[in-house]
C-alpha cells in the first residue's frame, strides 16, 4: 500500500516525462550539430584546403550555430513542469486536465487528489515520446550520414579530413604547394612585432628576419632552394624542408639582397618573392651652429644643437669635432668627441657645448663639427647618420684690414673644400689601421668614404653649373651619370651649351682669363682629383686615394683665392613677342621654323631583357596562370633594386593572377614602366612652331 500523499504518484510519472522531454530536445540538437559539422567537413575536402586554420573555425562556428538553433526552435521557453504537463495532455486527451492540476502545485484535497492520481495512472504516453523522439532526430541523422557517405566517394584528402582516410591519403592527391603561410620574426633589435602572412606571393621583411615559410602534407620529396632573378648569377642555395605535426616548414632568413624562394613538389612548383627592407641609417639634422663661422678669437662656450630620426630606433649620439692647422701643403689634425649620450625612441633631439678656449685655437686654424647618431643595430659596421659639417675659422691677424661688408655667411665651395680634409683625415686614419684590419672591414669603411666623396664631388659639379646659370637642383639622374665622366674640358664645353655664351672670351678688358673661368677651372679640377679618389676608395686601395684628395684641396684653395665679379645695376630688359606668345604669327618661313623630330635612344639590354620576361609571362596566362605569376616573381626580384615601381607593379599582377581576379590593368602598368614610359619635356620643342 502507497503510504505518500495523494497525487505524488502522478507527479513523479509528469517528471519523468518532462526529462524524457528535455532528452529528445538535447539529442535533436547535438545531431544537427554534427550534421552541419560533417557537411562543412565535406566542403573543406572537396576545396582541397584540408588543413587550412580558417576552416577549423568555420566548422566550430557552424555546430555550435546549428545546434543553439535547433535547441531554440524545439524549446523556446525551456522544458518546465507545465509545459510538459500541457504537452503531454495535447497528445492524451483521456487526462481532461488531471495533469495539469497535478502540475500547477496549488493544495487539492485528498479526494479531489486521489481522482485526478487515478485519471493519470490510467493515461499512457510513452508510445507519443517515442514518436516525438523519432521526429527530432530522424531528419539530422539522414543529413549526417549522407555527408559522411559522400565524404567516401570524393578524393583521399575528404576522408582524411573527416577521420576516416587514414594511410590511404597519399601525396600525389595533395597540392601541396597550392597554399602555403609565412611568419616573419624581426631581429629583436627593430622592437617590430611577428607577422603572419597567409598564402603571401611576396615576404617584405627587414635585412636578417626570420622567415618561416609551412605548408600542408607530408614534407617527402618537397625541395626548397633560394636565388635570384632570371638574370642573376648568384649561386642557389638547397634549404631543408622539415615535416611538423601537420604538414612541412621551411626556415631562412631574409637576405640582403632581393631573391627567391622556389619550392618544387615533382612537376609543380611555386616562387615566393623574398623582398628585404634595409635598415637605413638615422637622419641627422645640425641645427647649431647654422652657418659657418669666422671668429676674431677663440674664446667663449659654442651651444650645440640636432636632431635624429630613425626608422626602427636610436642608439646613441655624439658630436664630432676636427681641429686643422696649418697652411699649403701641411696640415695638422686633431679630433675629439662632445656630448656623447644615450637616445630612445624614433627621433630625439641632441644637446652640447663645446669650449673654443679649450681647443687652444690659433689664427687660421678651422673646426669642423657635425652631429652622428646611431640606430640600434648590433652589427658596429653598420653605418651610422651624421650631418653636414659646419666651420668655425679663427682669423688670422692679416685679414682685419679688409673692407667691411654686411655679414654673410661663406660661399658654398668653402664646405666642400672643408669637407674634403675632414674626408682626407678619415682616409689617412684608415690607411694607418688597415694593416690590422681584415679586408672585408677595410672594404666596407673604404666604400664609406666613397660615398661621402662622391656626395662632394656632387656638389662642387652643382656648384660650377649654378654659377653659370643653372639651379642646383636641375641635374636628373642621367645628366648626373654624364657629368661623372667627363673631363675638366668637357664639362666646361657642357657649362658653355648651358649657358649659351663662350665663356673663354673675357668679359672685360684684356685680361688673360676671365674671372667666371677663373673660379670655375679650379673648381673642375677638383672635381676630376674627387672623382680619381672616389674609384680607389671604391676599390678598397685608400692609400691610392691620399693624393688625388690633397690635389683636389690644392684646387679649391687657388678657385677660393680666384678674382670674382659682382654685378651691379639694373638687369636688361626682356624682349618678348607677344604674338609669337599667343600663337597669333602667320605660318611663314620667317614665323615657324620646322626641325626634325628626334628618335627616340635604342633600349638597353636590361629592359629589352625585363619586356622579353614580360611577354613570356602574358604569354603563359591563357595556360597556366600559375606559371605566368611565377614568372612576374621573378621578373621582380630582378626589379626590386633598381626599379621598385616596376616590382609593386608587378606584385600587384601576381597577387591578382594567384586570387583569379582580372590583372590587365596591373600588367598594363608594368608595360609602360618596364619600357620606360612616355618621354615628358618642361616645355614645346622646335617642331611645335
Amino acid at each position: 500500500m502507497s503510504t505518500g500523499r495523494p497525487g505524488d504518484a502522478a507527479r513523479a510519472r509528469l517528471r519523468g516525462a518532462r526529462l524524457g522531454l528535455r532528452a529528445i530536445v538535447v539529442a535533436h540538437a547535438v545531431l544537427w550539430g554534427a550534421a552541419a559539422a560533417a557537411v562543412v567537413a565535406l566542403a573543406r575536402a572537396m576545396a582541397g584546403d584540408a588543413r587550412a586554420a580558417w576552416w577549423d573555425v568555420l566548422t566550430v562556428a557552424a555546430s555550435v550555430g546549428v545546434a543553439l538553433l535547433a535547441m531554440l526552435r524545439a524549446a523556446p521557453r525551456g522544458v518546465s513542469t507545465e509545459r510538459a504537463a500541457l504537452w503531454v495532455e495535447a497528445r492524451v486527451p483521456t487526462l481532461r486536465y488531471a495533469l495539469v492540476t497535478l502540475a500547477d502545485g496549488a493544495p487539492v484535497p485528498d479526494a479531489a487528489a486521489r481522482a485526478l492520481d487515478a485519471t493519470v495512472r490510467a493515461a499512457r504516453w510513452s508510445d507519443a515520446l517515442r514518436r516525438a523522439a523519432v521526429r527530432a532526430t530522424v531528419a539530422p541523422l539522414v543529413v549526417l550520414v549522407a555527408a559522411v557517405a559522400l565524404a567516401r566517394v570524393v578524393p583521399a584528402r575528404a576522408v582524411t579530413v573527416l577521420g576516416r582516410g587514414g594511410p590511404a591519403a597519399t601525396t600525389a592527391s595533395i597540392d601541396r604547394l597550392r597554399r602555403v603561410r609565412a611568419t616573419v620574426v624581426p631581429p629583436a633589435y627593430s622592437g617590430l612585432p611577428s607577422q603572419r602572412l597567409d598564402d603571401p606571393s611576396a615576404v617584405e621583411a627587414l635585412v636578417g628576419s626570420a622567415v618561416v615559410v609551412e605548408g600542408d602534407g607530408p614534407a617527402a620529396g618537397l625541395l626548397a632552394s633560394v636565388a635570384g632573378g632570371e638574370d642573376s648569377s648568384s649561386t642557389r642555395a638547397t634549404l631543408v624542408v622539415e615535416s611538423r605535426d601537420e604538414g612541412w616548414r621551411v626556415r631562412l632568413g631574409m637576405p640582403e639582397r632581393p631573391a627567391a624562394l622556389r619550392l618544387g613538389d615533382g612537376a609543380r612548383t611555386r616562387f615566393v618573392v623574398l623582398a628585404p627592407r634595409a635598415d637605413a641609417p638615422p637622419q641627422v639634422t645640425l641645427s647649431l651652429p647654422a652657418r659657418d663661422t669666422v671668429l676674431r678669437e677663440a674664446v667663449g662656450t659654442l651651444p650645440l644643437a640636432a636632431r635624429a630620426e630613425d626608422d626602427l630606433g636610436l642608439g646613441a649620439a655624439q658630436f664630432e669635432w676636427i681641429v686643422s692647422s696649418g697652411e699649403g701643403e701641411s696640415f695638422k689634425f686633431r679630433n675629439g668627441v662632445v656630448g656623447r649620450t644615450s637616445l630612445g625612441g624614433r627621433a630625439a633631439a641632441m644637446r652640447a657645448s663645446l669650449s673654443l678656449a679649450a681647443l687652444e685655437l690659433k689664427p687660421g686654424d678651422i673646426v669642423h663639427l657635425r652631429a652622428v647618431a646611431r640606430d640600434r643595430h648590433p652589427d658596429p659596421r653598420h653605418p651610422s647618420g651624421a650631418s653636414e659639417t659646419r666651420t668655425l675659422r679663427i682669423a688670422r691677424a692679416g685679414e682685419y684690414d679688409s673692407v667691411a661688408v654686411d655679414a654673410a655667411p661663406p660661399m658654398t665651395g668653402d664646405t666642400s673644400q672643408l669637407g674634403q680634409r675632414m674626408l682626407l683625415q678619415l682616409t689617412e686614419a684608415l690607411v694607418k689601421r688597415q694593416r690590422a684590419l681584415p679586408r672585408p672591414t677595410v672594404l666596407a669603411e673604404s666604400r664609406t668614404i666613397a660615398q661621402d666623396q662622391a656626395r662632394l664631388r656632387k656638389r662642387v659639379g652643382d656648384l660650377v653649373f649654378q654659377r653659370l646659370g643653372e639651379s642646383e637642383g636641375e641635374e636628373t639622374q642621367g645628366e648626373s651619370g654624364k657629368r661623372a665622366s667627363m673631363t675638366p674640358e668637357e664639362l666646361l664645353a657642357a657649362a658653355n651649351a648651358a649657358t649659351g655664351q663662350d665663356l673663354a672670351k673675357p668679359l672685360e678688358g684684356e685680361e688673360e682669363e676671365t674671372p667666371v673661368l677663373a673660379v670655375n677651372r679650379p673648381l673642375l679640377e677638383a672635381y676630376n682629383h674627387m672623382w680619381d679618389a672616389g674609384r680607389a676608395l671604391e676599390i678598397g686601395e685608400p692609400a691610392r686615394a691620399i693624393p688625388p684628395m690633397r690635389r683636389a684641396i690644392l684646387a679649391l684653395e687657388r678657385a677660393r683665392a680666384a678674382e670674382r665679379i659682382y654685378l651691379r645695376g639694373r638687369p636688361p630688359a626682356a624682349v618678348v613677342d607677344l604674338s609669337k606668345v599667343r600663337l597669333a604669327a602667320r605660318l611663314s618661313p620667317d614665323t615657324m621654323h620646322l626641325a626634325a623630330r628626334t628618335a627616340r635612344p635604342p633600349l638597353d639590354a636590361r629592359t629589352r631583357a625585363r619586356l622579353t620576361s614580360l611577354g613570356r609571362a602574358v604569354a603563359l596566362l591563357p595556360g597556366d596562370a600559375s606559371a605566368a605569376a611565377d614568372t612576374l616573381a621573378l621578373l621582380r626580384v630582378d626589379a626590386l633594386a633598381d626599379a621598385p615601381t616596376l616590382a609593386a607593379a608587378l606584385g600587384e599582377a601576381a597577387e591578382a593572377l594567384r586570387a583569379g581576379r582580372d590583372a590587365t590593368a596591373a600588367l598594363v602598368r608594368a608595360r609602360r614602366i618596364a619600357a620606360g614610359g612616355a618621354a615628358r619635356v618642361d616645355s614645346l620643342g622646335g617642331w611645335a612652331w
